[in-house]
């Protein structure tokens, strides 16, 4: 059975046979990672790399002496695309609900691990099993599986506020239930076991997450159709907002503005200003609402972290509040040119 390659994996290759050069494959990747690192979509970049490799084919020189480094490149290509209004991102981070059970678990593969080298950090060799124990790494798992698919669907359909206030529900509700959960279990022990039994979930859970992705996978979803003039306006709200990162009032702006464009035409939004994707291509992602957003998330992270601390001194929780607000202050003064973005 032939190997199967990725359409940017094969033109790495097709750099290194261009003239013989290893090193010219190691560009092409550079570029490429940088390009996937900033959202763009993975079918743009191919097109930007094989501009490059048909040159590199003629003139027989180094894509290095030709374009620059790989930075040099890939910011030339990521600013060209926005001054031309074509610049196509993809949900690189988004979750669908069908990928909920495979990151799910596999979420709590690594979740039964630390629980296991937590326990035996504090010399707890053996337990007292309970359901609990079972069920508080793979709920935890599934529920930040949730709680993801959860933020990302009410932000592309309704915008942040809504977003904001499900993601808290479903963070409430989910945590409140495998807290009553792990109490009813506590009056139902199943046995004493070694706490490397811990192992044998984490596999299994990693398992299960394989086969859930196989199986999510072997269903793609079809690209949705135009129906009616509402439709392409939720999808275009829905890239500005997920894959830009636009702000509401913004998004609703933009929509409007296309709608009475339209309309003065006679024509459709889509006759006049062409696809969801291709519209929202003509705008600029906010990189740096973005990263308010992130830092905002690590923040309330930090303060969960605190307030368990407030109750019963532990330096596993001190640690992990610390890390989070470190990563939300390092998200708050990072510019756009550390990122690797243009800033533009």
């Amino acid at each position: 059975m032939a190997e199967q390659t990725t359409p940017l994996a094969a033109l790495h290759e097709e750099f290194d046979r261009a003239r013989g050069d290893e090193s010219d494959g190691a560009w092409a990747f550079a570029v490429s990672w940088r390009l996937l690192r900033r959202d763009v979509e993975p079918h743009q970049v191919c097109e930007g790399l094989e501009e490059a490799l048909a040159l590199v084919r003629e003139t027989q020189e180094s894509p290095e002496e030709l374009f620059g480094t790989p930075e040099e490149h890939s910011d030339a290509l990521y600013d060209r695309w926005v001054d031309e209004g074509r610049l196509h991102l993809w949900d690189a981070s988004s979750m669908t609900w069908r990928e909920v059970p495979a990151w799910g678990l596999g979420i709590a593969s690594f979740v039964s691990l630390a629980f296991m080298v937590v326990l035996l950090a504090d010399g707890r060799t053996s337990l007292t099993w309970t359901a609990g124990y079972v069920l508080l790494p793979v709920g935890i798992g599934v529920l930040k599986a949730v709680v993801w698919a959860t933020s990302d669907t009410l932000l592309r359909a309704r915008g942040t506020a809504v977003a904001v206030a499900g993601t808290l529900a479903s963070i409430v509700v989910g945590a409140s239930t495998l807290a009553l959960a792990n109490e009813w279990a506590k009056a139902h022990p199943l046995g004493t076991a070694s706490t490397w039994s811990y192992l044998w979930l984490a596999a299994a859970c990693a398992l299960l997450a394989a086969a859930a992705g196989r199986w999510a996978d072997a269903r793609p979803t079809p690209a949705p159709a135009i129906a009616d003039v509402d439709e392409w306006s939720r999808q275009v709200g829905a890239i500005l907002r997920g894959r830009y990162h636009l702000a509401d009032a913004r998004v609703a702006k933009i929509i409007g503005d296309a709608h009475a464009i339209a309309a003065d035409a006679g024509r459709t939004v889509q006759e006049e200003c062409g696809t969801p994707e291709d519209f929202a291509a003509g705008f600029v992602p906010d990189h740096a609402r973005q990263r308010r957003i992130e830092a905002s998330l690590w923040a309330v992270m930090a303060v969960g972290q605190g307030v368990w601390l407030l109750g019963d001194f532990d330096w596993f929780r001190a640690t992990a509040a610390t890390a989070c607000l470190v990563f939300a202050w390092r998200l708050l003064h990072r510019d756009d040119k550390e990122d690797g973005q243009s800033g533009r």
